[in-house]
């Protein structure tokens, strides 16, 4: 796991980046390469996971072909992809060396065959020119800045800081889905390759950009034997999960995703995994009692770490100051992350995605719904439930309606805030056999991806650690996705196929209570112990024309008065703050909008 950063001008010399704004990324070594005509430049920041030596360090050159790689992430089938090189001549055993040499040996037919979560720049030497990809569900970022001296890029947003130009446009989409859409950034001049991609920059300037995940066929599974099925992949999605050259940890909340990754991860790991589990003083919002059976049952190394309600106010508003780009719930994953990396701890598993894949959200039971209530007029839905069920889409598909119900700010929100409402694109679509798997996919390509997968890297990667997501093994979520909703609900409850898969390995308790999660009581202390910070970040929106200020202090009566959601006002809080702390690092984009 790795920062990565890469600029290229063709008409002139390459201006290196400031690597020092991703150390925390990569706090083991750092390097950098310019090419021999200037006009490339790639950097590296390391946090060394796989080969500790010096032979798996970045930029990493191949002597054969003059190529030159940066990546961050972790390859978890590069043994495999090894053996069928037999005549490399391997320096190393790091997963980078075998990128490398896979680029060489099938060029852009690589991607296809790479298992894990990356991002990389590839410099070929022979075509002067830029290959990089981006993983399939988009674990890992990779962001982009063109400007008429060329164009850079770079694992976090932080690396533009002259491209940082706030709009109403973008504003917009953050506050309309708590975090950015990766069509529409905060910063207008930053953009970000999309998941499953890859580019291309020529030697003229001349950019090739297209999707290579998923393919244009049509996802569909054999629905014979799904659970076990389903079960097999799970276990070798953990097995490979567990490829490093330090020791893996596992997040254990007790909740169904979690302890069932944790189960296989301690069945396959040869030494006792470390499992930890973070509560807290309010012992209404501490779920650790099932956590700690489950570390039992399969004898784990299992830490509970207990937080003072004081240490975990002071890093909610830490993990403020550490986004990159802002979000309304990052401050669980921060949380945790800090409290597992102060134990020496560099890799993390994590349950994310189990509750994509197998139905575990309200969308799966509230998108079929929407789309029947679509069909009434617009007055009836109203007088039914209101304006945000008048602005119900009616001629929308099942997966936007799954996307319109994830919103934060409606569209009568956005309205009074003298905001735009530009329809959010899904991703690419993909043909799928059901409603059930469009859902799927809604939530994989968008709270997932937005929200979900960008706050897991930038805020364990904030502390420098690794978290892996076994449930978004690429085989396992075309199996799902290519399932049939008739197979997924022969299989009651809630994520029913998950259970039934893994029913061997749990205590019941696990299964049969209601989904919660780690949550934090921000109401309260939004009223409370962080009302100056919930004012602060309030009063900076206003004074940097961010929103107007009639809105805001509508906003903040209505919370008080329990009629907005506690959410709603903190996207605003966070808005605020982040745009402070990028004005406040000498930012001219940012001074000359405030």
């Amino acid at each position: 796991m790795c920062g990565i950063a890469a600029h290229f001008r063709p008409d002139g010399a390459a201006t290196p980046l400031d690597l020092a704004l991703i150390a925390h990324r990569g706090p083991d070594a750092a390097g950098e390469w310019l090419s021999p005509d200037a006009c490339f430049w790639l950097g590296n920041t390391r946090l060394a996971i796989l080969d500790l030596s010096p032979c798996g360090a970045q930029p990493m050159i191949d002597p054969a072909t003059g190529n030159v790689l940066v990546m961050n992430g972790e390859i978890y089938n590069h043994h495999a992809l090894r053996a069928e090189m037999p005549e490399v001549n391997w320096r190393g055993t790091s997963d980078t060396e075998t990128v490398l040499q896979g680029y060489a040996h099938w060029g852009r037919d690589l991607l296809v065959r790479l298992k894990g979560m990356f991002a990389f720049v590839i410099y070929d030497r022979a075509q002067e020119e830029l290959f990089l990809a981006r993983d399939r569900l988009g674990i890992k970022p990779l962001y982009f800045a063109p400007d008429a001296d060329g164009i850079r890029f770079g694992s976090e947003t932080r690396l533009f800081p002259d491209k940082m130009q706030v709009s109403s446009e973008t504003i917009a989409g953050y506050l309309e889905w708590g975090a950015c859409p990766e069509q529409r950034l905060l910063f207008s001049g930053i953009e970000t390759l999309p998941a499953g991609h890859g580019m291309i920059v020529r030697r003229n300037g001349a950019r090739e950009q297209w999707r290579w995940w998923p393919a244009q066929k049509a996802l569909h599974s054999v629905p014979v034997s799904a659970p076990q099925k389903v079960r097999r992949l799970l276990e070798t999605a953990v097995e490979e999960h567990l490829l490093s050259d330090v020791p893996v940890a596992s997040f254990l909340s007790g909740g169904t995703d979690s302890s069932i990754i944790t189960a296989l991860a301690a069945q396959k790991l040869e030494r006792k995994l470390k499992t930890f589990s973070v509560g807290f003083d309010l012992a209404e919002f501490d779920e650790t009692a099932i956590a700690l059976e489950v570390a039992r049952r399969f004898g784990t190394q299992h830490e509970r770490i207990q937080l003072t309600e004081e240490e975990v106010i002071a890093s909610v508003t830490e993990a403020v100051a550490h986004l990159d780009l802002p979000s309304v719930d990052a401050i669980n994953t921060y949380i945790v992350s800090k409290a597992v990396a102060q134990r020496g701890v560099k890799v993390a598993l994590s349950g994310l995605g189990g509750d994509e894949l197998f139905g575990g959200y309200p969308s799966f039971r509230d998108a079929p719904r929407l789309k029947l209530l679509a069909r009434f007029p617009r007055t009836l839905r109203r007088l039914v439930g209101g304006e945000r069920l008048a602005d119900v889409p009616n001629e929308e598909g099942i997966a936007q309606l799954a996307q319109w119900r994830r919103r934060f700010f409606t569209a009568a929100m956005l309205r009074k805030a003298g905001l735009p409402n530009e329809p959010t694109p899904l991703s690419e679509p993909v043909e799928l056999p059901d409603d059930f798997a469009r859902i799927s996919w809604a939530e994989l390509t968008g709270y997932m991806r937005r929200m979900l997968l960008r706050d897991a890297d930038q805020m364990s990667m904030a502390v420098s650690l690794e978290l892996r997501v076994p449930f978004l093994d690429h085989e396992l979520v075309e199996y799902s996705l290519g399932l049939s909703v008739t197979e997924k609900r022969r299989y009651r409850g809630t994520k029913g196929l998950l259970v039934e898969a893994c029913r061997d390995l749990l205590p019941s308790a696990v299964y049969e209570r209601p989904k919660r999660g780690f949550s934090l009581p921000m109401e309260e202390w939004m009223t409370g112990p962080l009302v100056g910070f919930v004012e602060e970040g309030l009063r900076e929106t206003v004074a940097r024309t961010l929103l107007p200020e009639s809105f805001v202090t509508k906003a903040r009566g209505d919370f008080r008065a329990g009629r907005l959601h506690w959410s709603r006002l903190w996207s605003m809080v966070v808005l605020g703050h982040f745009v402070r702390q990028r004005a406040s690092c000498e930012n001219p984009a940012l001074h000359s909008f405030a």
